[in-house]
């Protein structure tokens, strides 16, 4: 008899193992689906590209100040890096392969301080397409050490400034099991296991720690704490029971989103309504600049990623139309189709999206709470640039639907511009502001800074829009035209085009 329960006791923990096991592959399975891991990758060796010395002869280039174009220079790279820069036409040595730049526009290569590169390995091709050689990585894997290593080594792609996992302090088995699953946001419940984080995330080269919105105070202050300690600066969100009053003095050195800057200040006012959205945005208005001068006296940078942010309302109620405006097409399939666990991109499936079942008085308060938002948005993004708060373009590229990596930089361009800063305020913001934030030496065309650098057949300071009429790219080494790019994008679009599981056809341009 005692045999037999035995038996029955190791069959069912065996099944319980197995059912275990089998959950566990599925629920990893669908992750990495969302991350873009199942994704066809492309071989980058069947792009062509030119290595060793370049010459670009008799082109407009950037000023250092990204204010204005200089003509007729000649800018020499070696070894990854600008060896001189001369303004008059000087004899090329012959060992210098030489790029003709009569009538074009030099400027640094873009940098996006804003993405989650995910899983999605594809998505450094995109970048170079877009003319963007330099990322900052929101939300750390060890795959981004690798990719860093691949192009270290030769494989085209840009450089990637890898912050920490996403920091959290969530309680329950929801939380934890996220951590151990999907492993970009960890959740530490105690300030003991927070301050340990920080030193394990700087040993294994991290540049920055990475916060949530939903980390406690008690831990926010101590992963600062921490962090100034061993020289690793705290970006990121501003957690919610932290105000914009404790965030000046706190010692947290960057926010993620202009959002953030909203959000806390639509809290502290209260409930946004049709009925005081006005009242809200004249209150805005008288504090904007207040809120601005803070950051820049304590050396706040601020990431904009107010496109993604202002596409929202676009695709609370008008997603189909939406999606037909950006290049879907390029976007992994696997964050575009979501899982079992979590939503996509498209039409039903779409966190974004609002129902039909909304009543006609609540589709007008949410709509009235989202066009509110974008304005304020827009108020508070003027008061940045006013007071001389370093921003940073940033875009959120597969951490938010609607932002496809490498061309929603682009569109994030083209509406900083329609916010109302300059083309040279835009240039900055995605040039040598970001390296500087970033302590790289790149975003300026300057002897000795890494050869970074776009070359464009219009004049981005006459039309922000023409940062996407892009000859070529050069970045670590290698020359890339127009036809290496073009064939870049199409094997980007094939490879996608053959891992769907669902036809997007109907939501293309």
């Amino acid at each position: 008899m005692k045999s037999i329960v035995k038996k029955w006791i190791l069959g069912i923990f065996s099944i319980i193992l197995l059912v275990d096991f089998g959950l566990y592959f599925h629920f990893q399975s669908e992750i990495n689906h969302v991350l873009g891991a199942h994704t066809e990758i492309v071989d980058t060796s069947q792009f062509k590209t030119i290595s060793g010395k370049l010459a670009i002869t008799n082109v407009n280039i950037l000023s250092t100040n990204s204010e204005v174009m200089i003509p007729n220079q000649t800018v020499l790279v070696e070894d990854k890096k600008i060896i001189a820069i001369h303004s008059d036409s000087i004899p090329v040595a012959n060992e210098f392969h030489k790029i003709n730049g009569d009538n074009k526009y030099l400027i640094p290569g873009l940098i996006d301080s804003h993405v989650h590169l995910k899983k999605s390995k594809n998505d450094l091709l995109l970048y170079i397409a877009n003319g963007i050689t330099h990322l900052g990585e929101m939300t750390g894997m060890k795959e981004h050490f690798e990719y860093q290593k691949e192009i270290d080594n030769g494989a085209i792609g840009p450089n990637i400034y890898i912050a920490s996992p996403k920091l959290s302090s969530q309680k329950g088995m929801k939380a934890n099991f996220r951590s151990w699953m999907e492993r970009r946001h960890q959740n530490y419940t105690t300030p003991k296991a927070a301050r340990k984080a920080v030193h394990y995330y700087k040993n294994k080269g991290y540049k920055a720690i990475k916060l949530s919105s939903d980390l406690n105070k008690t831990n926010y202050y101590a992963v600062i704490d921490e962090a100034k300690k061993i020289n690793i600066p705290v970006i990121g969100h501003l957690p919610i029971p932290i105000t914009l009053e404790e965030l000046y003095t706190s010692g947290q050195s960057q926010l993620s989103h202009v959002e953030s800057i909203t959000y806390a200040s639509m809290l502290s006012y209260g409930r946004i309504t049709s009925k005081n959205a006005d009242d809200f945005l004249k209150h805005l208005e008288g504090k904007a600049d207040h809120i601005a001068v803070k950051l820049q006296e304590n050396n706040i940078t601020i990431s904009t990623t107010v496109s993604t942010n202002k596409s929202v309302a676009k695709q609370a109620f008008h997603l189909a139309d939406y999606l037909k405006t950006i290049a879907l097409e390029y976007q992994n399939p696997g964050w575009v189709e979501g899982s079992s666990i979590s939503k996509g991109w498209l039409p039903g499936n779409n966190s974004y999206e609002y129902s039909g079942d909304l009543t006609e008085k609540q589709k007008t308060e949410v709509s009235a709470y989202l066009k509110t938002f974008a304005k304020a948005l827009d108020i508070v993004t003027k008061a940045l640039v006013r007071n001389n708060v370093i921003i940073t373009a940033g875009t959120d590229a597969n951490g938010a639907a609607g932002a496809v990596p490498g061309f929603s930089l682009h569109e994030e361009l083209l509406t900083l511009s329609e916010i109302g800063l300059t083309n040279a305020e835009i240039l900055k913001a995605t040039t040598s502001a970001t390296a500087d934030w970033m302590n790289e030496t790149t975003g300026k065309i300057e002897v000795n800074y890494r050869a970074d650098l776009v070359l464009l057949n219009k004049n981005p300071l006459e039309n922000i829009r023409n940062s996407q009429s892009i000859e070529a790219v050069i970045t670590n080494g290698k020359y890339l035209n127009r036809l290496a790019l073009n064939n870049i994008l199409k094997a980007v679009k094939n490879a996608n085009n053959r891992s769907r599981k669902i036809k997007i056809d109907k939501y293309l341009k």
